[in-house]
């Protein structure tokens, strides 16, 4: 019984002193500055003045888009009809470093998730096209 007794106490005296105990100081958090590079022959397109675009997502450097729309939920950037195969090769090879998964293709067609921007890109004989769209998350 007398041991009982003096677990009792010491299991009492011990979650006493740890709801008394002064929590502990919190470690500093510091966020790494992290800045957003193209892979290489890539230009982000933020870069290139579409301020809407994800951070990091880039496309072939050196291309004159024929047309760019830079909405706050819709980015799109088109190409002539030539530009496509280079766009498409860039896309194939940099979109998974860029931390945008592919979740489908096919010869003329690329479709990604990049956190919260939907992506596409088609191409024909005529033009291509990558088009972020914001989803919602």
């Amino acid at each position: 019984m007398a041991r009982r007794a003096l677990a009792v106490w010491l299991m009492a005296g011990l979650a006493l002193a740890g709801c008394s105990a002064a929590p502990p100081a919190a470690a500093p958090t510091t966020s790494p500055s992290t800045v957003a590079t193209a892979p290489p022959g890539g230009v982000l397109l933020t870069d290139e003045g579409l301020t809407f675009a994800p951070a990091g997502f880039s496309v072939p450097a050196g291309l004159t888009p024929a047309s760019t729309t830079n909405l706050t939920d819709l980015v799109t950037v088109v190409f002539a009809g030539g530009d496509g195969p280079s766009v498409y090769q860039y896309l194939t090879k940099y979109l998974d470093g860029m931390g945008c998964p592919v979740t489908a293709s096919s010869a003329d067609s690329i479709v990604w998730q990049c956190g919260q921007w939907a992506g596409g890109f088609t191409m024909t004989p005529s033009q291509a096209a990558v088009t972020l769209r914001r989803v919602e998350g």
